[in-house]
């Protein structure tokens, strides 16, 4: 096997787990969290809806169907009921009793581990048939973020665009990233991270070329692709060039893969 470039040899890449790292754990869970916070991840991605009662909670479907016991809608559900369902026996027995986390949970657990380098990545998720609602999300966020003192600890990450310029005028602080997915890639992501304030790219792997990278870092912009899985893939998104410019990251299920593979490069 030829030699890999020195050039493409990642330099400063990030592990983010992805829903805490929902291959090891009942994703988006405090458990998935408490695994990722053990494995040493330099970041944990979680998805973010409100309930009925106006709550924060750690979710990523717009019902809990998939995930929990249970049936409905999020936004038709107040945390009360959410807290009747178990969001862990579906991923395996051992983990029966897990509940659907509030944001604030989150935050306390990991304040809790003395942990104070790593950091959250916090999804607004946004029905596409619904992309304003609720009106004052992002406020609601930022709230707790402030109240917390965990501005200074999180990047918000969404595929509703406009979001991510609303955070930014709210709090200029916190970096934001433009999530982009779908059957093509976006003509021009550097124009796209531009228009709507962003600081980083997230594209999903399908979607990163190594013309895509060297343009988007030229551009000064870190690229954090999701979900990179199997170790092959991996190993092409580095040798594309994610990891050669501070802030790329890649986002995983498996946190543990990529850690091994990083340290095995070492």
């Amino acid at each position: 096997m030829a030699a890999e470039s020195t050039e493409k040899r990642p330099q400063s890449l990030e592990v983010y787990a992805h829903r805490g790292g929902a291959g090891l754990a009942p994703e988006n869970t405090l458990a998935a969290f408490r695994t990722a916070l053990e494995l040493g991840v330099d970041s944990m991605e979680m998805d973010l809806h409100v309930t009925r009662d106006g709550e924060i909670v750690v979710i990523h479907d717009e019902t809990v169907d998939r995930t929990t016991d249970g049936r409905g809608s999020v936004a038709d559900l107040t945390l009360d009921d959410l807290r009747r369902w178990d969001a862990g026996g579906k991923f395996a027995p051992a983990f029966r009793g897990e509940r659907i986390p509030t944001l604030r949970e989150v935050i306390d657990l990991v304040t809790a581990s003395g942990n104070t380098r790593i950091r959250l990545i916090l999804e607004l998720k946004f029905h596409p048939d619904h992309p304003g609602k609720p009106e004052d999300f992002e406020q609601r966020v930022l709230d707790i973020l402030r109240q917390t003192g965990f501005v200074h600890r999180v990047r918000i990450i969404s595929f509703q665009h406009p979001s991510l310029a609303k955070l930014k005028a709210l709090e200029p602080r916190i970096p934001t990233g433009l999530l982009a997915g779908g059957r093509t890639a976006p003509h021009d992501p550097v124009a796209l991270v531009r228009q709507y304030r962003a600081d980083y790219y997230s594209p999903s792997v399908r979607h990163v070329t190594a013309e895509a990278v060297t343009a988007v870092h030229q551009a000064g912009i870190p690229v954090v692709p999701w979900t990179a899985n199997e170790e092959a893939e991996m190993r092409r998104l580095m040798a594309l060039g994610i990891g050669t410019m501070a802030g790329d990251a890649i986002t995983t299920d498996y946190p543990d893969r990529l850690l091994k593979l990083l340290k095995a490069r070492q």
